[in-house]
């Protein structure tokens, strides 16, 4: 997204603001104020009737190699169809000079996964695997969404298993007890190859190692392309892979351990694939004449946003000038589509639209979350955003409005979605509620 210059928004909006307090309070030669507030001069409006439309939109890849999380799993949503994230990631030493001795034979190996949160049915087993990358990570590398990176395709590890993030566990060869993961034994043969590895060329340092082992996939073992999951099976899994405890650890020698870390130093990623196939979003991405006009889609994961434009906003000002007292854009949540998996984002945002179609941030942005709004409220089912100052600058403004963006966050590291009423529905319909002044 890019961000509009906050100086320069800032210094228009002063301006205009310094000169509408000239026009409201100029002094007339008696000493009277333009206009008389005492003789009820300045009226106040509501008004709620301009005219929206809308349009749903396929969302630009993301970059997902910032991310604070990275996301694993396939799910298939009633109304979105079906999502799938996947995991690659280079594997670090946590030492210079690393050295395993003449004598070192493999016991077993594990790649460690911290949890940290998860979307869909927990209830549903999960079918991975895990493979070697043929191709480099660069960490000084922008990833994004739609990013391949080859690997070879034997798998070195394939494990089915039930997400479990609440009971912790407790290992054979020691006496601690550890917060939940996932644990996935690879194949003794890859361990093997890195305890064979040379000591002064790949194990020296992370450099060296890197180029010895360019790093882990780690995907579903269905696409979403083939998948047998009914509507609402299936879980999108949140792991940290930046935790201490997301390694891939040896067992050698039958006493030994070597934990290698993956940490914030690794260059890692997320894939996101889509299948809308049959879906309404689909119908709205092609302009199907069938599509249920009643709705519009935001949703995470590289999947859609939506485009609001409001054509008649110049309106206000047909009869004359005007100040911007308040107004609010809200957006209410579908009857019927959360379903009992399916929440709804707990914040969206509204931004405007550039020139070249790129999202910026609006005035009001800047004025903090307290007075921006887009945070979900449960009771209401509604996504409010306080924009008195983009309307002001919209019907005062002589440049082309090219709409705004409705845009789920925390799009790289959540699979939540909202349906929200678009302009056509009869009980949850978008509403732009502007009170005014006026001059």
């Amino acid at each position: 997204m890019k961000i509009t210059s906050y100086f320069l928004m800032r210094k228009a909006f002063l301006f205009s603001a310094i000169l509408l307090l000239t026009v409201l309070f100029s002094c007339k030669k008696d000493g009277k104020l333009t206009p008389d507030f005492d003789n009820g001069n300045l009226s106040i409006n509501f008004v709620d009737t301009f005219s929206i439309t809308t349009s749903v939109l396929q969302e630009d890849s993301l970059r997902t190699d910032l991310s604070t999380s990275n996301l694993l799993g396939i799910y298939n949503d009633p109304i979105f169809g079906f999502v799938s994230s996947s995991i690659y990631s280079q594997v670090l030493l946590t030492g210079a000079d690393l050295n395993f001795g003449t004598i070192h034979t493999i016991d077993s190996v594990v790649l460690t996964l911290d949890y940290a949160g998860l979307y869909g049915d927990a209830t549903s087993p999960m079918s991975i695997n895990v493979y070697e990358l043929t191709s480099p990570l660069d960490e000084s590398t922008d990833y994004y969404s739609n990013n391949y990176t080859a690997h070879d395709p034997t798998a070195l590890a394939s494990l089915s298993f039930t997400p479990n993030l609440t009971d912790s566990i407790d290992l054979d060869f020691d006496t601690i007890t550890y917060k939940p993961h996932l644990r996935i034994k690879l194949n003794n043969t890859f361990g093997q190859k890195i305890l064979d590895a040379d000591t002064l060329t790949q194990l020296n340092d992370n450099a060296g190692f890197t180029a010895f082992m360019n790093g882990l996939h780690i995907t579903t073992t269905d696409s979403v392309t083939n998948s047998s999951l009914l509507a609402e099976q299936g879980a999108i899994a949140y792991f940290d892979m930046n935790s201490t405890m997301s390694t891939l650890t040896l067992y050698y020698n039958d006493t030994s351990t070597y934990d290698f870390t993956i940490s914030s130093d690794a260059a890692k990623y997320s894939r996101f694939d889509q299948n809308y196939s049959g879906t309404d979003v689909e119908k709205h991405l092609n302009n199907d004449p069938n599509k249920d006009t009643n709705r519009i889609y935001v949703a995470t994961m590289g999947r859609v946003r939506s485009k609001i434009e409001l054509p008649t906003i110049k309106d206000l000002t047909n009869d004359g000038a005007v100040t911007i007292n308040k107004a609010e854009l809200i957006f209410t949540i579908e009857d019927l589509s959360e379903g009992t998996f399916d929440n709804a984002l707990s914040t969206i945002s509204l931004a405007g639209i550039d020139a070249n179609g790129d999202a910026v941030f609006l005035t009001d942005f800047f004025e903090g979350p307290d007075h921006y709004g887009g945070t979900y409220d449960e009771t209401t089912k509604s996504y409010t955003f306080n924009i008195s100052r983009h309307i002001h600058q919209l019907i005062y403004n002589t440049t082309t409005d090219y709409g705004l963006y409705l845009i789920g966050n925390s799009s790289s590291t959540s699979a939540n979605r909202a349906v929200i009423g678009s302009e056509s529905s009869p009980t949850n319909n978008i509403r732009l509620e502007i009170t005014y002044s006026k001059i």
